[in-house]
């Protein structure tokens, strides 16, 4: 699984994979996220299914989908075209529609026992519960500086989950909103990456820029693929530092808590240093 927070730059990673061989599903969009993923999970009653303990018949759905070789039962045809049925936040029925047809050619195409991976943003809040009932998944979850990220227009998280995981049904979406909720998220990966260390890596985008070839090693040693001179030279095409980056400079900052700007320093310069461990 690749996710992070809205506009952390998961493309690229995902395209280094797809360089190194790994493969993904048809359905994707310009960013490499897969569609179907969007329909099973980026939803809030995802939630309740975690708790009430019927998480697996999505996840389920999903390797179904990956694996091929098996028609959809009828009870999973009801259930896909019931989560196409209504509008979402961010989503119209139509395109709703269209990913559940997605998922139900997947399933019927060829049996492929090959590797995969899924890049789908919205993957880190289901995470938790993905490992609760796989033990051959691995997580990469893509990280931006905190303070960048409050500023991004890109702000379809926050207002999705910001109000349940915050806990505050009117939320505004602002930078500062959006700093809580960046801070709120990455606590919870970083937490996970403690009491899951061989299913989880943190990788930054912003060293990624700086030195793609530690971030991409880095990559393909967690997902076990060999790092050629000319794998990293053809993932590393696609690196290209946004306008955006180190927009906090710009900013004003005195908006935002002293504690949440100390967190996201902290934890920044922890997982670059990690990386560049790891390398050495």
């Amino acid at each position: 699984m690749i996710g992070g927070v809205g506009g952390s730059g998961t493309r690229v990673f995902a395209e280094s994979l797809l360089h190194a061989g790994v493969r993904s599903s048809s359905d994707l969009n310009k960013a490499s996220d897969h569609l179907g993923s969007t329909l099973l999970f980026k939803r809030r009653e995802i939630l309740d299914d975690i708790r009430s303990g019927r998480f697996e018949r999505s996840w389920s759905l999903l390797e179904k989908a990956f694996h091929g070789g098996g028609r959809p039962t009828g009870d999973e045809k009801s259930f896909l075209k019931s989560l196409a049925s209504q509008p979402r936040m961010h989503h119209k029925v139509r395109w709703l529609k269209k990913r559940c047809r997605a998922l139900f050619r997947a399933m019927r195409a060829e049996s492929d026992g090959s590797r995969w991976f899924v890049k789908e943003p919205n993957l880190h809040v289901i995470a938790p519960a993905v490992f609760e009932i796989r033990d051959n998944v691995r997580m990469v979850m893509v990280v931006r500086h905190g303070v960048d990220m409050a500023f991004s227009g890109n702000q379809q998280q926050l207002q999705l989950w910001g109000p349940v995981i915050l806990d505050e049904p009117d939320l505004p979406i602002d930078p500062v909103s959006s700093l809580r909720y960046w801070c709120r998220v990455h606590r919870q990966i970083m937490d996970l990456a403690r009491t899951q260390p061989d299913h989880v890596r943190i990788l930054s985008f912003d060293q990624l820029c700086r030195d793609p070839e530690s971030v991409l090693g880095s990559l393909f040693d967690f997902v076990g693929v060999e790092c050629s001179e000319r794998l990293l030279e053809a993932s590393s095409r696609g690196v290209r530092p946004p306008n955006s980056m180190d927009r906090r400079h710009h900013e004003d900052l005195s908006v935002f808590s002293s504690t949440d700007l100390e967190f996201v320093d902290e934890f920044m310069e922890r997982i670059e240093s990690t990386t560049e461990s790891v390398k050495s």
